[in-house]
């Protein structure tokens, strides 16, 4: 019985990818938050996991900037 639960399981997903998303593209994300956007809607539908990844990066790296930005103009007197 739990062989036929475990049979189940595997078309749970429905044939979507439960891989995350590679080093070099984590790393595009997060430089290029763009980049991380488009990765994102390429991959939400196939491999959500990875789609999910790419978001985070893109939202981290951008906030990142953000405040990067926010220093680099309060240390300049403008």
């Amino acid at each position: 019985m739990s062989e036929e639960n475990s049979n189940f399981n595997e078309f749970e997903n429905n044939g979507k990818s439960q891989e995350d998303l590679n080093t070099g593209l984590k790393v595009l994300s997060f430089c290029i938050p763009l980049a991380g956007a488009i990765i994102y809607f390429v991959k939400k539908d196939n491999e959500p996991k990875a789609a999910k990844s790419a978001c985070t990066l893109a939202l981290i790296g951008l906030a990142v900037g953000i405040v990067v930005r926010i220093i680099q103009y309060a240390s300049a007197g403008i």
